[in-house]
């Protein structure tokens, strides 16, 4: 995994629920959730997201059910989420699935549609290339980075099995 990621930045607003991230219809499948993702809030972004972009976005983004929405930016091959605040159950569910959520207050007002923007994964550390401004976002915790670093929970739990072997 490469831990300093470089894309351009597509802006959204705030109260991005799950199901526009990846519909109900179509939640089991992330490639066609991919096809879709949020066109409601920007028809652009599906089919011009290129792998490596990152999702910019305001205050309570995956909010609503507990659908592992990351699936679609993991199909869409995106860097990241960064959002002024975040559900809780998508951050988890998507630092689980191995897709990093990070939290920066500021971040709408610092960065721009298509902006350039390059993101220290493991620090948390998000550089404006267009503006060269940069803002510090919050620090993933080592579990979550661990997580990452495996490609999500269920392989994570592959490489420590031998920690859970004598658990009932």
């Amino acid at each position: 995994m490469q831990e300093v990621v470089k894309g351009r930045a597509w802006t959204f607003g705030d109260d991005i629920n799950t199901e526009s991230i990846m519909p109900t219809h179509i939640h089991h499948d992330i490639y066609k959730a991919a096809e879709i993702c949020m066109a409601f809030y920007d028809p652009e972004f599906p089919p011009n997201a290129k792998p490596g972009d990152f999702v910019i976005a305001g205050t309570n983004f995956g909010n609503s059910s507990s659908r592992p929405a990351a699936g679609a930016f993991i199909a869409m091959k995106l860097s990241a989420v960064i959002c002024e605040s975040c559900a809780r159950i998508f951050f988890r569910n998507a630092w689980n699935l191995g897709f990093p959520v990070f939290e920066c207050k500021g971040i709408t007002n610092m960065v721009k549609k298509r902006d350039e923007l390059e993101v220290n994964i493991t620090t948390g550390l998000v550089k404006n290339l267009t503006t060269n401004e940069e803002i510090q976002a919050s620090k993933p915790i080592e579990i979550l980075l661990e997580r990452w670093r495996s490609g999500g929970l269920y392989p994570w739990i592959k490489e420590h099995k031998e920690q859970f072997s004598g658990l009932k």
